[in-house]
């Protein structure tokens, strides 16, 4: 069937879209429907209906509208390859975040991952550890509640990138210095090993041999289990070599169950060459 002209609502059943986004088209200048004598109703030509599929093509493949009024108003051959090429570019670009974005996440899924396969058995156990880079949040003692905010506010300051979820949030305990009427103990310190998928700020936890305890559930259990790390020092005449930490793998960044955290402690120890 041959035809000339559309009225807006043919065109907007054909292609699918609003009777606004047709208007906002014409608006744009990019269609130029004439009026109908008899009824003043828009009707548009074949070459506006070609404009129609070239507008909803470019849409399609994530052009927005000022590239697209750009590139009719001055179409050719050349402006054609320009365009595509730079959208090309523009999606590497995009797809080359996308790998970043998943990269990080599957860091995050790992880490809890492995945590999930250790031995959360609350035994002491002595282990040798690789350096562990980290970002020090704080260097003196914080309540919980402030934790988040000094993390935030030391991101703003330092511009690095901190991940909560799926990386762990650690503790340097002073002992000496706790309520022993407390449930908890005291912090040195607030710091966050990073591992290889963030930015550390030259902080990190040095190689080394530390004893090691997991347990699952509240952190009130910290200051019940971490007794057992020193003792096992003693009986095993290892020298303590630096304050007893508490690593939160899964907390509440992960989880509101108490019962699903997995709080790792550590204590740092040297072992003499005799042994």
């Amino acid at each position: 069937m041959n035809k000339d002209t559309f009225f807006i609502g043919e065109l907007s059943d054909m292609f699918d879209i609003s009777v606004d986004s047709l208007r906002y088209y014409e608006k744009m200048g990019l269609l130029h429907p004439k009026r109908n004598p008899d009824n003043d109703y828009r009707q548009y030509s074949m070459e506006d209906f070609q404009t129609i599929v070239v507008i909803r093509e470019l849409l399609g493949l994530g052009f927005h509208m000022k590239q697209i009024q750009d590139f009719l108003a001055n179409r050719s051959l050349d402006s054609t390859i320009q365009l595509l090429t730079e959208e090309i570019d523009v999606i590497s670009q995009r797809i080359l975040t996308l790998y970043e974005q998943k990269t990080n996440l599957q860091s995050r899924l790992l880490a809890i991952q492995h945590t999930m396969l250790a031995d959360i058995d609350e035994q002491v156990r002595l282990v040798h550890l690789p350096k562990r880079p980290g970002i020090m949040i704080s260097e003196e003692n914080l309540p919980d509640s402030y934790v988040d905010y000094s993390m935030v506010q030391y991101v703003k300051k330092k511009k690095l990138e901190i991940n909560a979820i799926g990386f762990c949030d650690c503790y340097t305990l002073d002992i000496q210095g706790s309520n022993p009427n407390s449930d908890y103990y005291r912090t040195e310190n607030v710091f966050f090993l990073t591992g290889e998928a963030q930015t550390s700020d030259g902080f990190c936890l040095p190689a080394g041999d530390y004893l090691s305890l997991y347990y699952r559930g509240s952190l009130k259990k910290t200051k019940k289990l971490m007794p057992r790390l020193f003792d096992y020092a003693k009986t095993n005449h290892l020298s303590i070599s630096g304050s007893p930490m508490e690593l939160c793998h899964i907390d509440s960044y992960e989880t509101s169950y108490q019962e699903e955290y997995v709080i790792e402690l550590q204590l740092p120890v040297t072992v003499s060459s005799c042994q």
